[in-house]
């Protein structure tokens, strides 16, 4: 039997300094994304606006306003106004989430909470798996950033905490849901689509690297036209959990067209890996989705299932309700892999708000 991880007391000053090299190393990235972000979501709410007749006008702070007759509303990316940010901060926390979504008879990932002072917490939930687990931050989040998947040693559990522990340092423990990763949409418990989310991956060439492959596509995705995602793909210690897992490391060499999986998170894939499902979700899984959203009070939510067959009855026991995202990604519905079966929801969003005068203001 492995050794136990005896509890660690925590090095604030490392922590802090942990935080800033990811913060940096993760900014640069992003940075390089920044204006890909904004052109996609100022001409996705400006072709909205026309759709349902209103006008744009550029506003401080990054701010759209968005008007129609005597109403208006302001959109930042995805996000609106129609939750608080009180309601932001309640959902981030993923361990409170999960403790008031246990109370509605759902099935949820078996999950522990532990901090570097409690490890033991951790390697006992390791040790009574079947199979492998996820470390994550348990609060203040979101994008993936911190998680670890793939865990199978004490050891790797340890430098999975630490990793997380430079987001923040209350974590939790998952266990790893094997089936795919889907995303429902839903504006006041109407549901509006639904996308399987899959992992990123490169393609080989039988020269390059998984770490120059992965450099090409962040070169890519600053340039690519229509536009196919608007984070980059990190080699994190994600990715190399993952690599590893299938024998390879950032410096393996794919032959030609082999297809390597970089990360088991979805949160940095492209358009070519998210697929529109919204006519296969079975009724009872988006009505149970319409049910918890509104009991949490969530006017725009993005719910995350993973399920080996979306199609399947809420009562198999596969079907897992993940997370309740508030002002959900809307990109995930623009960035798919077959545009003719694109969800236009950013119209639907301004309608509902207009004709409903909820997230909106008086002129």
């Amino acid at each position: 039997m492995e050794a136990r991880i005896l509890p660690q007391p925590i090095n604030s000053l490392w922590l802090r300094n942990k935080r800033r090299v990811l913060s940096f190393q993760a900014g640069i990235a992003r940075r390089r994304l920044r204006h890909v972000r904004s052109a996609f979501y100022d001409r996705l709410w400006r072709d909205a606006a026309t759709q349902v007749d209103a006008t744009v006008a550029s506003r401080p702070n990054g701010l759209l306003q968005i008007s129609s007759g005597s109403r208006a509303t302001f959109v930042s990316q995805s996000d609106l106004m129609l939750d608080s940010d009180l309601m932001l901060r309640f959902m981030a926390n993923k361990a409170l989430t999960y403790e008031f979504m246990a109370n509605k008879r759902i099935r949820l990932p078996r999950h522990a909470k532990f901090d570097l002072n409690s490890l033991d917490v951790a390697t006992d939930f390791l040790r009574d798996q079947d199979g492998p687990i996820v470390i994550k931050p348990a609060d203040g989040t979101g994008g993936g950033r911190g998680v670890t998947t793939g865990i199978t040693t004490a050891n790797a559990l340890l430098s999975a905490a630490r990793h997380a522990a430079g987001f923040n340092t209350r974590l939790l423990a998952e266990e790893q849901l094997t089936g795919a990763s889907y995303r429902l949409l839903y504006i006041d418990g109407q549901f509006l689509d639904a996308v399987r989310r899959d992992s990123p991956i490169v393609i080989g060439d039988g020269q390059a690297t998984v770490r120059e492959l992965v450099k090409r596509e962040n070169v890519a995705r600053q340039s690519t036209d229509p536009i196919a995602a608007l984070s980059p793909l990190l080699i994190d210690q994600e990715a190399r959990n993952t690599l590893n897992a299938a024998g390879h490391s950032p410096n393996y060499v794919p032959s030609q067209g082999e297809t390597v999986q970089v990360k088991l998170a979805v949160n940095e894939n492209s358009a070519a890996q998210n697929h529109v499902v919204r006519d296969q979700v079975h009724p009872e899984i988006i009505e149970t989705g319409a049910d918890l959203v509104r009991a949490f009070g969530i006017r725009f939510a993005g719910l995350d299932v993973t399920a080996d067959d979306i199609s399947v009855s809420v009562s198999d026991e596969r079907v897992i309700f993940n997370e309740i995202n508030v002002n959900p990604g809307i990109h995930h519905h623009y960035l798919v892999s077959d545009l003719t079966r694109q969800a236009d929801v950013a119209p639907k969003l301004l309608d509902h708000m207009f004709r409903t005068k909820q997230g909106t203001i008086e002129l």
